[in-house]
């Protein structure tokens, strides 16, 4: 693996000049850095850096070293410290693949996929939506998140939803401030559908990153997408370990 992409905050002027340093440094050691024809990807930001490579890099299967550097980092493999002893354990085979689900969603004639979440919900501040799961229930709630077992962590848990191994190749299906007691989060394995029944101004977005119009009576499919993210990793993968340090799981 001699060929390097890099994708970076490029609206950070300090990830970008840092990104332009560690361009000209990998080509000191004699890498090739081209994103379209990358062996693997370098991303330098936080968690939403490499939630936007994965969106571009999936159809490729490219696989992704996520480098922390600004914003929560849950995701990333390494700091910017650690990353050309990294590269050369990856030129040397020294590194094992993580491949995870994606998901996807389709509004008629358009589709998005996504590696965290899909969460659709209204815009702005705005009454309550009615909306239904075909074959399961109806709901009068803000909106529906529909995370993977990567994107767990992120608005599912703190909508009250349950955390999945990233293995897990479920959907979590969790509404959003529904007004109900007896709403609970579900877990499937099969695609769900989603049908606005009332509400304007209604969003769906991919990662927080891509946005589609819903409006009332149009069916929403979200399923698991053809598409994989695969990630570089340098160690075991401690899971919960990572929850732990990130959200003190279990301690009081």
């Amino acid at each position: 693996m001699k060929t390097i992409g890099i994708i970076s905050k490029i609206e950070d002027r300090l990830i970008a000049a840092t990104a332009d340093k560690v361009a000209k440094e990998l080509k000191g050691r004699g890498f090739t850095v081209n994103l379209a024809k990358a062996d693997f990807v370098i991303t330098l930001g936080g968690d939403g850096t490499i939630l936007r490579a994965a969106r571009l890099l999936a159809a490729k299967g490219t696989p992704i070293l996520g480098v922390h550097l600004g914003g929560v980092g849950f995701m990333s493999e390494i700091e910017l410290k650690d990353l050309i002893a990294a590269v050369e354990r990856i030129k040397r085979g020294d590194y094992q693949l993580d491949e995870r689900i994606m998901i996807e969603a389709e509004v008629g004639r358009k589709k998005v996929t996504a590696l965290n979440d899909i969460v659709i919900g209204k815009s702005g501040i705005s009454r309550v939506i009615k909306f239904e799961l075909e074959g399961i229930s109806k709901y009068t709630a803000d909106g529906m998140i529909f995370a993977t077992a990567t994107g767990s962590t992120a608005y599912n848990l703190a909508a009250g939803g349950p955390l999945l191994e990233p293995e897990a190749k479920s959907i979590i299906i969790s509404p959003i401030c529904c007004h109900s007691l007896n709403t609970r989060s579900l877990v499937l394995d099969s695609p769900a559908v989603f049908r606005l029944t009332r509400g304007g101004e209604v969003i769906l977005t991919a990662d927080g990153q891509q946005m589609i119009p819903v409006k009332v009576g149009v069916r929403v499919i979200i399923k698991r997408a053809a598409e994989k993210t695969r990630f570089i990793r340098l160690r075991a993968y401690d899971f919960f370990g990572r929850v732990r340090e990130t959200f003190g799981l279990g301690e009081n």
